[in-house]
């Protein structure tokens, strides 16, 4: 209590004699009072119109545009040592060291080979060529929030870095075109997907480039017709070299960055496929050979019921032709609740998903009225892109 008067004590001896210290050097306390005011209300306007300047100059600015990847660029992208040597290209950074996995435990290494064996099994009658353009059901097991480590660069792989990536590409160096084609994929998904993007901040990504198809399949336990695969559970992207790199890579990356969103619990099945093929097609402004076909028999009426659609997870037991009208069907839902309904009620959409909602609830809730029940959108969605294509059946007299 003594401290705390002596304190008051001094502040009012400070206040009576600051005016004639003051007076006695020459300084009037009125006008040294007003003179401060006046610095304090320039900085206080010099602040203001910094900071309007600054928004100003911000709102001028154009917004972020897509990249564009030059067709050259891709079709030399995995040419032979003797064709990079003549263009002089330069191989990326590599690691001195490879990553040290000496930590990993072997129960969750034979875990993910596990997982890899489980999503290798689709269905037998498949063909053992390639289909362009045509991947895996992505690897989504329920605890895939709990993310499992990189697997080690297998024997004669070579590592690269990449603020986005860490890539592993098999005989070859990771050249500075691979890394600026994967960063250029990283950031146009990244416009693309940004109501997604902007609220979860994706992982970082291993991608595993194949340099064949056996070398592809030994390894990650996918059919032969498969040119890649995801794994959320681990970032992971598995691609082989060549021609369907850039779309399937857009493919696989819509997976791992977009189904992140909705962890921990994992997005239906027909979005998430739906959503890659999407963003494959947007990307690469061209439709798999496959699509086609598919959405003629959509046009006349050749469905998969959407309740039933919508409720699977596993599309293992699908033929060819079943498996490519389920991809087609995915894409055309997902195309249509993007671009002829509002991108804000998609959003709404994804997110009630992501708590859970069901499916009939959560249509209702993002686009309103008719939308009350599954089957309600599939009359809508089938009525409206007959309209769009002029094959809608002639109206009964």
């Amino acid at each position: 209590m003594t401290r705390f008067i002596q304190f008051l004590l001094l502040v009012a001896a400070f206040v009576l004699l600051a005016g004639p210290i003051m007076k006695h050097f020459g300084y009037e306390p009125s006008a040294a009072l007003k003179q401060l005011q006046q610095k304090a209300e320039n900085f206080a306007k010099n602040l203001e119109t910094g900071w309007a300047e600054q928004q100003t100059k911000k709102e001028a600015q154009p917004l972020p545009q897509h990249k564009e990847i030059d067709e050259k660029e891709i079709s030399n992208l995995f040419a032979d040592a003797s064709a990079r040597n003549a263009v002089e290209e330069e191989p990326a950074p590599a690691s001195s060291e490879p990553v040290d996995y000496s930590t990993r435990e072997e129960k969750e290494f034979k875990e993910m080979i596990a997982g890899l064996e489980e999503i290798g099994s689709i269905a037998s009658d498949l063909p053992t060529t390639s289909i362009p353009g045509f991947s895996t059901q992505a690897y989504r097991p329920k605890n895939s929030q709990e993310k499992s480590r990189w697997v080690p660069p297998p024997p004669g792989f070579m590592t690269a870095e990449t603020f986005n990536y860490l890539i592993y590409r098999e005989t070859h160096p990771v050249t500075q075109t691979i890394s600026t084609v994967l960063d250029t994929i990283h950031g146009n998904l990244m416009l693309d997907l940004s109501p997604f993007t902007l609220v979860i901040k994706p992982n970082r990504i291993l991608v595993m480039l194949f340099g064949n198809k056996n070398s592809y399949m030994n390894f990650t336990k996918r059919p032969p017709w498969s040119g890649a695969s995801s794994d959320l559970k681990a970032d992971t992207m598995y691609v082989q070299e060549g021609n369907s790199f850039y779309p399937l890579s857009v493919h696989e990356l819509t997976h791992l960055y977009f189904d992140g969103y909705f962890l921990p619990v994992i997005s239906p099945l027909w979005l998430s496929e739906g959503m890659a093929v999407y963003m494959q097609i947007h990307a690469s402004k061209q439709k798999p050979s496959w699509v086609a076909p598919a959405m003629k028999r959509i046009l006349k009426g050749d469905i998969i019921p959407l309740e039933k659609m919508t409720e699977t997870e596993d599309l293992s037991n699908l033929s060819t032709k079943e498996a490519e009208l389920w991809y087609t069907q995915a894409y055309s839902l997902v195309d249509y609740l993007l671009n002829q309904r509002t991108r804000d009620e998609f959003y709404q959409l994804c997110n009630e998903l992501k708590q859970k909602t069901p499916l009939h609830q959560a249509l209702y809730k993002a686009y309103g009225m008719p939308f009350t029940k599954v089957s309600v959108l599939e009359n809508v969605w089938l009525h409206d892109i007959r309209k769009a294509a002029g094959t809608l059946p002639p109206a009964k007299k």
